[in-house]
């Protein structure tokens, strides 16, 4: 396994714990859509056809299928940041139609580098949810800014 594959599923780790710690029953479904996805994609690794990973490419299209669902009913930003991160991944199963050998390399530090934003997306959406129990706490949405007295800016739209 390559280094950069074993900070990246360190990363997962600590940003997934972190959701189920922090995080709402969204957090919680995607975490489980994630790691659920790291898991079948070991699986299913042998599903080759001519240097077209099907299984992978089967796993990730579902992938963002969920990511996309629960961003779109979750309301929350850190998941449409994380289903278009898994969009570019699923793209790059695309690279060996368009030329086999120089563009496999390629497509593998795509995945690599959209995967890592994808873990930092997870990141942020620990922070998401922290301020979103906070803001509920308070009795506010997060939609007007509140600075004290005085006159209050105008409210974002939503």
């Amino acid at each position: 396994m390559h280094p950069v594959q074993i900070i990246l599923i360190l990363a997962n780790l600590i940003a997934f714990a972190l959701l189920l710690w922090r995080g709402g029953l969204v957090e919680r479904l995607a975490v489980v859509a994630l790691t659920a996805a790291q898991v079948l994609s070991v699986l299913v690794l042998a599903w080759d056809i001519d240097g077209l990973r099907v299984g992978v490419m089967l796993v990730d299209v579902t992938l963002f299928a969920a990511l996309w669902g629960l961003a779109e009913h979750g309301r929350r930003w850190w998941l449409v940041a994380c289903a278009g991160f898994q969009l570019i991944i699923v793209f790059s199963h695309l690279a060996p139609f368009f030329a086999h050998e120089r563009l496999g390399w390629a497509a593998v530090t795509l995945q690599w580098v959209a995967w890592s934003f994808v873990s930092l997306s997870a990141f942020a959406g620990v922070w998401e949810a922290w301020a979103d129990k906070r803001f509920a706490r308070e009795g506010r949405d997060g939609a007007r800014m509140d600075h004290g007295g005085g006159a209050r800016a105008a409210a974002s739209v939503e």
